[in-house]
């Protein structure tokens, strides 16, 4: 029903359903490459407007919640649409099959904020139905912001959590550049989602509140200087280092092959490639010679003789160690069809998606090859899930089963500095990378190794390049990357680009890294803070609500 707090504005069924579906375009275009921080803002600050206009007209929530989802459409479409490139041009399947694939995990993906909307209207409605009149300013600005905060980041959380996570595009991310970047050392990618929607909602606030007769000085002081204190905060925070220098800084040469993914795996060309890396290997040595995920699309056991014999040889007489990202077999796990569960098997051979390190030591026999195996996997590409494999048999992908690393791999030691690789879409989950910071010997550089080509030109290439800079405001450790499309590039502890190669070139990048030690606070904490914030925000918003509502439904007592 509609609310003493309602005053003009929105009125109307399917008006602000598809004016939300319109934000949630413009949210996608504030990511990497087009966007920035302040576009984000000022999109979610429209989109909780309309959301609290919505809830002040007495829109149900099933209403509001449509909203959500429709701004999720909006978000997931155009910001994750590459994913038709994968399934249709290098995946060969049909089109429309393809664009059915990615609407419907569009849809999926957009429950998430329809939820958090449908959790924060459900509130505010019973919260209003046991009040007779309008609550101040502060007090409406206030009640509005924190639990649609919270419930849209306890919706990310989720989101990059069920079903193995897919935590792509999670909104934090717009924010590297910005002074929010600040938190994401405090309290990670999620933690800086969290700040941006809470400043969002609360300058959503003000306007709302004004229209409904508020005095505009106490509004302002309910609302906007929080704001701008938040803002500044952060900026004041990307000031801190949070780690400090260790070892002697690291010459690395990282490698981009360019390889047409359509290409990729053909025999024929899987020999020129080996022979393509093994030029720009030789041509120049380095502490740390980087070359991107499966570079070998073969275990190194199947390695010309030839091609072997010489990489060694530049080894051996360089000094440089080299690291190949390649399948490699083992005996020790394997995954199950659903990619659920692994078993320890001394029979069965599963292939890994891993990193393999080469240096003097190595070739002589005095250390065994340090590996790294990749452990979360994606579906689909490297595992099929349960019930899905009808899906997979629609596209011509190869490598369609690995077996996943274990999460206690230790960091490959160069030189004086610790690296600890991770592969490809792992990178996109921040908590996972935690453990091989903290550990005793904990890594002082990142390195990631990437094959993205099967997405085609497209804005994944922005995209990933943006995560992993999140992912070294968060450790406080510089990351390199190697790629075989792009985007190779060498990132530093406080998230600027220190040089990166232009995608879709061959190339080497050459450049010398400091390796950082420290752990910031979200190093020590993860996500489990801010998943207990949120949850306290939503738990103390919701219990005074029911009550409140449970209150207004008694029925009046009669004197007498």
């Amino acid at each position: 029903m509609p609310t003493p707090l309602a005053s003009g504005g929105l009125t109307a069924g399917y008006r602000p359903p598809m004016l939300a579906a319109a934000l949630g375009l413009l949210h996608a275009a504030s990511f990497a490459p087009w966007g920035s921080w302040w576009v984000q803002l000022a999109v979610l600050v429209a989109f909780f407007g309309l959301a609290l206009s919505m809830i002040r007209h007495g829109r149900s929530p099933r209403l509001i919640a449509l909203s959500g989802l429709l701004f999720g459409c909006g978000w997931y479409l155009a910001g994750v649409g590459w994913l038709f490139v994968s399934m249709h041009t290098y995946g060969m399947m049909p089109a429309p099959l393809a664009l059915l694939a990615l609407t419907l995990f569009a849809l999926y993906l957009s429950v998430f904020p329809a939820a958090a909307l449908w959790a924060t209207a459900a509130i505010h409605s019973a919260r209003l139905e046991g009040r007779s009149g309008a609550t101040s300013a502060g007090l409406t600005a206030w009640t509005f912001a924190l639990p649609v905060a919270a419930a849209i980041t306890t919706g990310e959380l989720l989101r990059g959590t069920l079903l193995t996570g897919f935590p792509w595009l999670a909104i934090g991310y717009a924010q590297t550049d910005g002074p929010l970047a600040g938190y994401a050392a405090v309290a990670g990618s999620y933690g800086v989602g969290l700040v941006a929607c809470l400043i969002a909602a609360l300058l959503a606030a003000l306007p709302v509140s004004l229209r409904a007769g508020a005095r505009p000085v106490p509004a302002m002081l309910a609302t906007l200087v929080p704001a701008l204190a938040l803002l500044l905060v952060g900026q004041v925070s990307r000031t801190i280092p949070w780690s400090e220098p260790t070892g002697a800084p690291l010459k690395v040469r990282l490698l981009q092959g360019n390889v047409p993914q359509q290409m990729k795996f053909d025999p024929l060309v899987a020999r020129q490639t080996m022979q393509r890396y093994l030029e720009l290997v030789a041509a120049e040595p380095a502490d740390l010679i980087v070359l991107p995920e499966t570079a070998w699309t073969v275990p190194w056991a199947s390695t010309p003789p030839d091609i072997a014999a010489r990489l060694e040889q530049f080894v051996s007489s360089s000094g440089s160690a080299v690291a190949i990202g390649l399948p490699l077999t083992t005996r020790r796990r394997q995954v199950d069809a659903d990619g659920a569960q692994a078993r320890t098997s001394g029979q069965q051979v599963a292939l890994t998606n891993s990193v393999l390190l080469f240096n003097a030591q190595v070739l002589s026999g005095a250390l065994p090859a340090p590996r790294y195996d990749k452990r979360h996997l994606v579906p689909f590409g490297e595992f099929v899930p349960w019930g899905f494999r009808w899906f997979v048999d629609l596209m011509t992908i190869p490598l369609g089963d690995f077996g996943r690393g274990t999460t206690d791999q230790a960091p490959f030691a160069v030189a004086d500095q610790r690296i600890a690789f991770n592969i490809c879409y792992e990178d996109v989950f921040g908590e996972e990378l935690l453990p091989a910071v903290t550990r005793e010997d904990g890594a002082t550089i990142l390195a990631n190794i990437s094959n993205i080509a099967w997405f085609g030109d497209s804005h994944a290439l922005p995209q990933h390049l943006q995560i992993a800079r999140m992912r070294t405001l968060e450790t406080a450790r510089p990351m390199i990357r190697a790629t075989n499309t792009g985007v190779t590039a060498a990132i530093d502890f406080d998230g600027k680009v220190l040089a990166a190669l232009p995608p879709y070139h061959l190339g080497a990048l050459s450049l010398t890294i400091q390796g950082r030690s420290g752990l910031t606070p979200y190093a020590r904490t993860g996500n489990w803070a801010v998943a207990a914030l949120c949850l306290l925000i939503l738990a103390a918003a919701a219990v005074p609500a029911m009550r409140s509502r449970d209150e207004g439904r008694k029925p009046a007592k009669i004197a007498g």
